[in-house]
């Protein structure tokens, strides 16, 4: 699988409708497109712990707890910020919609610049062929001081790789997180084995 560099990339984005494209709007500056990636900005819409609520998260069992009561969504006003502490860890969002075509997936990579200030940037997994929406971030701060975290910024990047050959059903209706317009809450208690495998006891 090898990594697509940037004519491919910007040859993707110029593809028709009916060719299909890779789409990633708004492209605010050229420079957001590099050499082998793109580079993505926060969004405003963060969902955040409460941690006052519950002392321990039972995602399955007798009495699963769902990820709401533990976790709120918020959204911050552009010129706003989040303060990251140590240890934290806030789910963001890409501010640009992506469009995966059939033929690549893409990984998503903290900036080294933030890297080198303690700033962990993630998606757990990677961004399949047939996505569409925002990109759900996980951000955790593994440094000794808070950190101030804007919208708008340019938070991370995405390295495209080709699939080949395409694939033949892309991410689709079938899928957890199908056309996000923020973060996601955790869906893990949907995972069709939790009946399996969870205690049935305390």
């Amino acid at each position: 699988m090898s990594t697509v560099s940037q004519v491919a990339i910007e040859e993707y984005l110029k593809r028709g409708i009916d060719a299909d494209p890779l789409v990633v709007t708004p492209i605010l500056a050229p420079k957001q497109i590099g050499k082998v990636s793109i580079d993505v900005r926060l969004g405003n819409q963060f969902i955040v712990f409460r941690t006052h609520r519950f002392g321990i998260f039972e995602p399955a069992g007798i009495s699963p707890i769902e990820p709401q009561q533990i976790q709120e969504r918020q959204v911050i006003p552009f010129g706003g910020h989040v303060v990251l502490h140590p240890g934290m860890l806030v789910l963001g969002c890409t501010f640009e919609y992506v469009s995966m075509p059939s033929d690549l997936e893409c990984q998503v990579e903290g900036r080294s610049s933030w890297a080198r200030l303690g700033l962990q940037v993630a998606t757990a997994s990677a961004v399949e062929p047939g996505f569409k929406g925002v990109i759900t971030l996980e951000l955790s701060n593994v440094a000794t001081v808070p950190l101030t975290l804007m919208p708008g910024i340019r938070i991370a990047q995405l390295v495209f790789r080709k699939a080949e050959p395409p694939v033949k059903e892309p991410y689709g209706e079938s899928r957890k997180y199908r056309c996000p317009i923020g973060p996601e809450f955790s869906r893990l208690h949907e995972d069709y084995d939790w009946k399996v495998f969870a205690s049935e006891t305390k």
